[in-house]
């Protein structure tokens, strides 16, 4: 009887070790979307081959991009946020950036515009992915339903803007 008690002492004790560690691996973003799912992986396999070999370190990149924007050039600064994304892709805010920097482009026509918005809204669902803190996950999450609801996809807009007023409580996104 009594080694039956150590054995499920033992038993629990090493649930309890192994339990934290599995359930912080396995956690699972709230908003999912299979067919961003698929974008995310030929956005970022087109991004990085389009960037090629980035030579410049992430701080000028951020640097080079800032430039662009300051000159209200957009598709500079979308390029050098590639080249950003393709050093550092974990980084859920460049991809937040990169998302925000293709919805300010003015599309030249219909096509382009449904190519941009279907880039801003799989950067911005990357950048949720990879978020690190809520403020970015709620940020991407916003871009996303912006963009989504730009793309007349109402339900997955109204989810992601949703999710996003739940991690990040702002009078702009409840309006």
């Amino acid at each position: 009887m009594l080694t039956l008690v150590r054995a499920g002492l033992a038993a629990a004790l090493i649930a309890f070790a192994i339990l934290p560690a599995t359930a912080q691996d396995a956690k699972v973003k709230d908003f999912q979307l299979s067919r961003l799912d698929e974008a995310a992986v030929k956005l970022e396999a087109q991004i990085k081959s389009d960037a090629g070999k980035v030579t410049k370190p992430a701080a000028q990149l951020r640097k080079d991009a800032d430039a662009a924007f300051q000159k209200n050039d957009f598709r500079a600064g979308m390029v050098v946020l590639g080249q950003l994304v393709a050093v550092a892709p974990d980084d859920g805010a460049n991809w937040l950036r990169l998302a925000r920097s293709i919805r300010q482009i003015k599309p030249r026509d219909d096509k382009e515009k449904a190519f941009l918005l279907d880039r801003a809204a799989t950067s911005a669902y990357i950048g949720y992915l990879r978020g690190k803190d809520r403020t970015v996950e709620a940020d991407s999450l916003t871009v996303l339903g912006d963009t989504l609801a730009d793309q007349r996809q109402w339900r997955p807009a109204l989810d992601a803007m949703r999710i996003a007023l739940e991690a990040r409580e702002s009078a702009e996104l409840r309006g």
